[in-house]
């Protein structure tokens, strides 16, 4: 739970960072990570049975969520590398720490409860 919050916390940071910063990866990186989620996400909501335009509907929605968490964990990152957390007041960390906390704990037991009967 830690770690997701922490996951939470810099997707966070790496929306700010990329606001105030630009992209935190090249481009060309960014496309080919986009391309390999869009091929897995394909691939998966193939073997699952979707139907064909909808399955590469399914890859592309997907690819562009994880492509933009990975990108925001990486800005988020760099931004606490390079000095931006010293404009956050400590007690703020804490809050969205423990705010993180609690909603990644509530996201797995929904995620446990509903695989359960998959």
């Amino acid at each position: 739970m830690v770690s997701m919050s922490l996951a939470m916390i810099a997707v966070a940071l790496g929306i700010i960072y990329l606001f105030e910063t630009g992209l935190p990866m090249p481009a060309p990186l960014i496309f080919l990570l986009f391309a390999v989620l869009f091929i897995l996400g394909t691939t998966i909501f193939e073997g699952r049975g979707a139907v064909h335009p909808w399955s590469l509907i399914g890859g592309a929605i997907s690819s562009i969520a994880v492509t933009f968490i990975v990108m925001s964990i990486i800005g988020g990152i760099l931004y606490a590398v390079t000095g931006g957390l010293s404009a956050i007041p400590p007690e703020t960390i804490l809050y969205s720490l423990s705010a993180c906390m609690i909603v990644s704990m509530v996201t797995l037991k929904f995620a446990y409860y509903k695989l359960q009967y998959i």
